[in-house]
């Protein structure tokens, strides 16, 4: 009974130490599951265009360099990261930062669904060894972004609201923020290379 109380009591820890990253990565998972569900209400146009889309795509991946490919990987994770990161230096961000990564996640629902649905099993199998690596990577980036811009526009929304200079108000917050988003950047740009690598490894097998 000591040892189960223990490892409830481990389990609550680890939540309540990472509550804004669970409650952001919630609203990821919604996103997917909204998208997806969504995807099967799209008429035969919007699907053409999504086709469209993904073939121009993979034309992209096959015949463009690793430079323009990196800066077009790059490019799908940095849009909301930038926003989120603004989002963190307004009073009112601590609200509206969570429907970044629902977004995000209504994004992938859609195009993995989508993938899915029009290729089935070689539609899987490219998700798998070619988009996903990348884009969990890149997810994981975002939701780190979006937690450290609630926590920081939280502490800002008290300072504007309640007059409270504690935790905000001190250099260290801004530059710990500023920090902590070149770490996130980091990772970004990490998910971009592994998308190259697999992208490099993978991308001959497969014919659309």
């Amino acid at each position: 009974m000591i040892l189960v109380s223990n490892k409830t009591k481990g389990i609550q820890k680890i939540f309540i130490q990472n509550k804004a990253f669970i409650i952001l990565s919630s609203f990821l998972l919604f996103g997917i599951f909204i998208g997806a569900i969504s995807s099967e209400n799209f008429s035969s146009t919007t699907f053409d265009k999504i086709n469209n889309i993904f073939l121009s795509n993979i034309c992209v991946r096959e015949s463009s360099s690793i430079i323009h490919i990196f800066v077009l990987s790059l490019s799908s994770s940095f849009l909301f990261i930038l926003v989120a990161f603004f989002m963190g230096l307004s009073m009112w961000g601590c609200i509206l930062v969570p429907l970044v990564p629902l977004i995000r996640g209504f994004c992938l629902g859609i195009s993995q669904s989508y993938i899915f649905s029009t290729y089935g099993l070689k539609g899987l199998a490219f998700q798998i060894l070619i988009l996903l690596p990348g884009v969990f990577i890149s997810s994981v980036s975002i939701l780190l972004m979006s937690r450290e811009a609630m926590r920081l526009s939280h502490n800002f929304s008290n300072f504007m609201l309640f007059g409270k200079r504690e935790p905000f108000g001190k250099l260290n917050d801004i530059k710990m923020y500023l920090l902590r988003t070149g770490c996130v950047l980091t990772i970004s740009v990490f998910s971009s290379v592994v998308d190259i690598i697999l992208n490099m490894l993978f991308l001959r097998f497969f014919h659309f």
